[in-house]
């Protein structure tokens, strides 16, 4: 036995605790708070974001577990969440994102806010988790609301008319897709018996001929999409993505989404595959071709960087659920990857919006940034490569994977979609990074940004340089080492 199987053979018995990185991160978050409450501010946010990484490294530790010796990949707490395997493999790239998002200072916070944001951080990424493994549908529900109930909180962190709106438009769109959720899910218990669990669902629903079980499932789809930010359930994306702080966002638009996109996974494996519920697939590439159609042609008319990112991960839900309707397991690689990519990108954001006051958060006022911030417009640029798809970073794998299993199924029409929506990508991604590289800075009179606080100092890099780096490590690892590792974080069996 190699010295790192018996290692991790000596840890099973803690990394086999399933719901130990959750614990670990909302005690951080307790931590924090009970330092803000005791007036130790500068330490509030550092125990938060400590709480967020030893919780990132738990999760995969447990999510290679498997690879030191032979046992089940996945297990499960309570009987009620997976936890393991590919489970352990996303909710490592939850915690990660959320980790990130804290260790930015989130400068573009109000400071007497900064401490219980942080918090709210940590509670999504653990309730993320419990999201992303659940398997139960009364625990699905609890878990994706609570989640929901974070993200308007943290999209009206930024405490301005904006921002404000926008967490008010997003509450009432969340609320009608709460209510479709409410309404599925009372169909399929409903015709249940009252059993809730997702095998009790799928054995009593398999019988069933179409019709009140498959409508109930398109409910609570609906409601699923609307959480991923797939067309047409998208109006509130750009939005959020526009007016939350630039720190807040990077988990938003990652570690929330990678979050969701789990728990789709797990309900559509577990109850999805029975007879009634036939159409769900081919509604699902519908709704995939739409998306990526939608995002990409709208971004590509976007001049505000964080508002293209919003529709440009419109997008990437469209590519995401190509993987979903045919093969699950790279769904969950899929959206491990976005996230790495999209919360890098976020990141750089918040450092650029606090080392230069007078940038009005447009593409054309990224102009000569790389010169005068050279790693942090690095990062940016390896984090938009990515997730247009490029080779030697890790959103190549994402979506070769994705289109590789759409093609293998029969579905090459649906992976072509998919690739000229990559190609399309590049032209706004693109246009950022000529915004960097090649286009020459216009003096003018500097305005501070409204939503930015006067005391601000500047963001630490490390955040997005540590994202650029994992990026590209994980982008280059399988052509050195082989998928073995990547089968074993992201395998469902």
């Amino acid at each position: 036995m190699t010295l790192f199987a018996s290692t991790m053979e000596s840890l099973r018995p803690l990394l086999s605790v399933g719901w130990l990185p959750a614990a670990v991160a909302c005690a951080g978050a307790f931590a924090g708070l009970i330092a803000d409450m005791v007036g130790v501010q500068r330490w509030g946010l550092r125990l938060i974001t400590i709480g967020l990484g030893g919780a990132t490294l738990l999760a995969f530790a447990t999510a290679i577990l498997p690879l030191g010796a032979a046992a089940p990949l996945v297990g499960s707490t309570f009987g009620l969440v997976l936890t393991g395997g590919a489970f352990a493999g996303l909710a490592a790239a939850v915690y990660f994102t959320a980790f990130l998002s804290c260790g930015t200072g989130l400068l573009t916070v109000r400071p007497q806010t900064r401490i219980p944001v942080g918090a709210l951080i940590a509670i999504g990424a653990a309730t993320g988790q419990i999201l992303l493994g659940a398997d139960d549908a009364v625990v699905m529900f609890v878990a994706l609301e609570l989640l929901a109930l974070v993200a308007y909180a943290l999209v009206a962190a930024s405490a301005n008319d904006r921002s404000d709106e926008a967490a008010a438009r997003y509450f009432v769109q969340g609320s009608a897709a709460t209510g479709l959720a409410v309404l599925g899910l009372a169909v399929l218990v409903g015709l249940a018996a009252g059993e809730s669990s997702y095998a009790g669902l799928a054995v009593a629903t398999s019988a069933m001929a179409p019709g009140a079980a498959l409508l109930g499932g398109m409910l609570l789809v609906s409601a699923l999409l609307f959480k991923v930010g797939a067309f047409p359930f998208h109006s509130w994306v750009p939005d959020a993505y526009e007016t939350a702080p630039h720190g807040v966002a990077a988990f938003l638009a990652a570690g929330a989404k990678a979050a969701a996109l789990g728990g789709f996974v797990v309900l559509y494996v577990r109850i999805m595959g029975a007879e009634p519920f036939l159409a769900v697939a081919a509604a699902l590439r519908v709704m995939s071709v739409a998306s990526i159609i939608f995002g990409n042609l709208v971004a590509l008319k976007q001049t505000s960087v964080a508002r293209m990112l919003g529709y440009s991960a419109v997008a990437q839900a469209g590519y995401a659920l190509v993987g979903l309707s045919v093969s699950p397991a790279e769904t969950l690689m899929f959206a491990a990857t976005y996230a790495m990519s999209a919360a890098t990108a976020f990141l750089v954001l918040e450092y650029f919006a606090s080392a230069e006051r007078g940038w009005d958060g447009s593409i054309s006022g990224l102009a000569g940034f790389a010169s005068k911030h050279p790693a942090a417009s690095f990062a940016l640029m390896v984090s938009l490569l990515s997730m247009t798809g490029i080779p030697l970073t890790v959103g190549f794998w994402g979506k070769f994977f994705v289109f590789y299993a759409a093609a293998q199924s029969g579905l090459l029409w649906l992976a072509l979609v998919g690739l000229v929506g990559s190609v399309v990508s590049f032209g706004y991604y693109g246009r950022v990074i000529r915004a960097l590289y090649v286009d020459t800075a216009v003096l003018s009179e500097v305005t501070v940004a409204e939503d930015i606080p006067a005391s601000i100092d500047t963001a630490p890099k490390w955040p997005s340089l540590v994202g650029a780096a994992a990026i590209l490590i994980a982008g280059v690892a399988p052509l050195i080492f082989g998928l073995s590792l990547v089968y074993a974080l992201f395998r469902l069996s």
